[in-house]
């Protein structure tokens, strides 16, 4: 699934919006590094907050496929584990 997809149908739950939205309309829409400098540009209140919304599910997305490729059952990082030591 890509961060498209995700938009587009809703499927990650965190992320709560439209694949109308503004922030899920620009990241769509061209090369990222052009579409986040719009979105950071966005005048309103209510768009940013949608962004910042979009933006930290794409990273969980990154996180969650970094980790699947790279920390795979061989990981050492204290980070990884931060849910066990706050326990």
């Amino acid at each position: 699934m890509t961060e498209r997809d995700v938009i587009r149908t809703g499927e990650h739950p965190p992320c709560r919006l439209r694949p109308t939205h503004t922030p899920a309309v620009l990241i769509t829409c061209g090369p990222i590094d052009q579409q986040l400098g719009k979105i950071a540009g966005l005048a309103l209140v209510d768009e940013r907050r949608k962004a910042f919304r979009l933006l930290v599910a794409v990273l969980a997305i990154a996180d969650e496929r970094r980790r699947e490729r790279f920390c795979s059952g061989v990981c050492g990082h204290w980070w990884h584990r931060l849910d066990v030591a706050d326990e």
